[in-house]
C-alpha cells in the first residue's frame, strides 16, 4: 500500500487523542497512581499475550541494556504517566495533550546534551515556535471562562513531557545498542514502571488496592468496557501504529503527522459540544508547525 506509513501515523494521532479523552473521563474516579496501575497491568497482559506470536526474542539479552530500559520505565511510565493522569484531572485532555507536543523538541535537546546529537538552526526555531504556541494556548481561559490558571496542572503536564522525552532518549539508546524488539522493550518498560508505581502508591495512599477494587465495583459494565477500550487503543494499538508509521514512512513525515494529535482532540471536543476558541485552534496549528520544523532536514 503506497501510503501505509502516512495512514498509520494519522491513525496513531487519532487513536491517541481518543484514548486521552476517554482517560479524562475516569480521572476524577481514580487517582493518577491508581489509573496508572490499572492501565499498566492490563496493557502488560495484552503485550505479554501477543509477544510470543509477533516477536522473535533474542537468545541473549544484555543485562546492561535491560537495566537501561528499566530506568526508562521508571522515568517514563511510573513518573511520566502518573504526572500525565494528574494533569488530565486538573487541566483537561486538550491542554494536557498539547503540553505533550513539547516532548519531541525536548527529546532533541536531551539527545544533544547526553549523546551529542547536533540540532540544525531550523530545529531551534521549531523549539521556540512550539514552546511559544503551547504557552499561548495553555494560558487561555478555561471552558467555563474562568481566568484562574491551574499551575499545578501545567506543572504536572510539563513533568509528563520531560519524563516522556527522557524515556524516549534512554529507551531508544537501549533498543538500538541492544538490538531489542520494540514490543519487548515496551513490555519491559511497562512492567518495571507499574511495579514502581505499586511501590509508590503503598506509601502515598491508605489501602490503595482496596480503593481500586471499590472504584471498580462502582463502574457500570459500559464504563468498564470504555476504560478497557482506552487502554487497548492508547497503549497497545497506538504503539503498533506508531511502529508501522516509522517503518513505512520517513521518520520526519511520521513524527510530524503523529504530532497532529491535538487537532483530533479539538475535533473531539467540538463533537462533544465543548467550546473551541479560534485562539486555541491557531495556537495548536502553530505548535504543530513548530514540530514540523524540528523534523524537516
Amino acid at each position: 500500500m503506497q501510503y501505509l506509513g502516512e495512514i498509520s501515523a494519522l491513525s496513531a494521532a487519532a487513536v491517541w487523542a481518543i484514548a486521552t479523552w476517554i482517560y479524562g473521563q475516569f480521572s476524577h474516579q481514580f487517582s493518577a497512581l491508581q489509573l496508572n496501575i490499572i492501565k499498566g497491568c492490563i496493557a502488560s497482559i495484552m503485550m505479554a499475550l501477543v509477544l510470543p506470536i509477533a516477536v522473535t526474542i533474542p537468545s541473549e539479552l544484555s543485562t546492561h541494556h535491560l537495566a537501561i530500559l528499566a530506568v526508562s520505565g521508571i522515568i517514563g511510565i511510573a513518573i511520566g504517566d502518573s504526572a500525565y493522569f494528574a494533569a488530565l484531572k486538573r487541566i483537561g485532555a486538550n491542554k494536557t495533550l498539547l503540553l505533550e507536543s513539547l516532548a519531541p523538541p525536548l527529546s532533541g535537546i536531551l539527545a544533544l546534551v547526553f549523546i551529542g546529537s547536533v540540532l540544525p538552526l531550523q530545529s531551534w526555531f521549531g523549539v521556540l515556535i512550539t514552546t511559544i504556541a503551547v504557552t499561548f494556548v495553555i494560558l487561555q481561559p478555561n471552558a467555563d471562562n474562568s481566568s484562574q490558571i491551574n499551575w499545578s496542572g501545567i506543572g504536572f503536564g510539563l513533568l509528563a513531557s520531560v519524563c516522556q522525552a527522557s524515556g524516549v532518549v534512554i529507551s531508544h539508546y537501549a533498543l538500538v545498542a541492544g538490538d531489542l524488539p520494540p514490543l519487548l522493550g515496551a513490555l519491559i518498560r511497562l512492567t518495571v514502571g507499574v511495579l514502581a508505581v505499586v511501590a509508590i502508591i503503598i506509601f502515598v495512599e491508605n489501602k490503595p488496592f482496596r480503593k481500586i477494587l471499590d472504584n471498580f465495583r462502582q463502574l457500570t459494565q459500559k464504563a468498564f468496557l470504555t476504560l478497557l477500550l482506552a487502554i487497548f487503543v492508547g497503549t497497545f494499538l497506538a504503539l503498533w501504529l506508531q511502529q508501522s508509521a516509522l517503518k513505512y514512512a520517513s521518520p520526519a513525515v511520521a513524527q510530524t503527522i503523529i504530532a497532529t494529535s491535538p487537532l483530533f482532540m479539538l475535533g473531539i471536543c467540538a463533537l462533544k459540544g465543548e467550546r473551541v476558541t479560534l485562539k486555541s485552534l491557531l495556537g495548536t496549528l502553530a505548535a504543530i508547525g513548530g514540530i514540523s520544523l524540528f523534523f524537516i532536514k
